[in-house]
């Protein structure tokens, strides 16, 4: 199905007036290497702007040090350290990926958090460590979202990227029944797939969220609706909905060529205003 305004508001509700930040969750994120500290912060900011209560990022001291200044909401867990575990565990959902490098420490990281977390969204760098070994799905503990774009959905699959961009709803729902896991395949059309066939297509979004981050930022709003408590497709499908919207607001205000990822956050709070003004 096609997704709509009146489907995602109706997943996500309204906020209880006598409700505190427990009831909005728990997220944990392991994002960020030296190289890309920006994917940090701007998955992070995608997670509290679109609700999570309580949030985490475990990460390098060099990538905290970059992220805290523009994200004081969060919590943070400096890398190495050895709760990392049980930090995974305590979590509702846990992203892994945004800004990590393909090596070792990563394809260790991917593997303890498919032991450990609750449910799990994986983007970037993770999707790199599974495209070497895709059977790690299979020791997943919980449900896993995997948030590809066109390149990581060829690696994942062995399969070119033109044969991807001819038919990326099949794409998804063939990789989605093969692993189990949920699939949220970017692109001018953006599909979430579900193992049991159910599929929703958002047709939001422009041609503006060509550049990095934004992928980052879409990973960290679809790991606040899973911590929110909804369904993995529902979080990844609401969430591609909401990222593409706010994106549309953010062109009209600043253009397709001159807005950046970490200026969508904004608009993301006006849909959020509107839905709420009209309750």
């Amino acid at each position: 199905m096609i997704l709509t305004k009146e489907y995602v508001f109706s997943r996500l509700g309204i906020r209880d007036p006598e409700s505190h930040k427990g009831r909005y969750g728990r997220a944990l994120a392991v994002c960020g290497s030296p190289r890309f500290r920006g994917a940090a912060a701007l998955c992070s900011m995608g997670a509290l702007r679109a609700g999570v209560g309580l949030y985490t990022l475990a990460a390098p001291e060099c990538v905290i040090a970059a992220a805290a200044p523009r994200v004081p909401e969060a919590m943070y867990l400096p890398l190495p350290d050895e709760s990392l575990a049980q930090e995974m565990e305590k979590a509702d959902v846990c992203l892994v990926g945004c800004g990590l490098p393909d090596d070792d420490e990563t394809a260790r990281i991917v593997r303890l958090a498919l032991a450990r977390a609750k449910t799990l969204v994986l983007d970037a760098g993770a999707l790199t460590a599974l495209a070497h070994d895709a059977g790690l799905l299979r020791a997943a503990r919980g449900p896993v979202i995997l948030t590809p774009h066109p390149g990581e959905m060829a690696r994942l699959c062995g399969r070119s990227v033109s044969d991807i961009t001819v038919g990326p709803a099949r794409t998804a729902l063939e990789f989605a029944a093969d692993t189990g896991a949920v699939v949220l395949l970017k692109g001018h059309r953006t599909y979430a797939a579900a193992p049991d066939g159910a599929l929703l297509e958002n047709r939001t979004g422009n041609a503006g969220l060509a550049r990095g981050g934004s992928g980052d930022l879409l990973a960290g709003i679809v790991t606040a609706l899973a911590a929110q408590g909804l369904a993995p497709l529902d979080a990844a499908g609401c969430g591609a909905w909401l990222h593409g919207t706010a994106a549309d607001l953010c062109a009209k205000r600043l253009s397709m060529q001159g807005m950046l990822p970490e200026d969508i956050v904004s608009d993301l709070s006006a849909i959020f205003l509107e839905n709420e003004s009209q309750v």
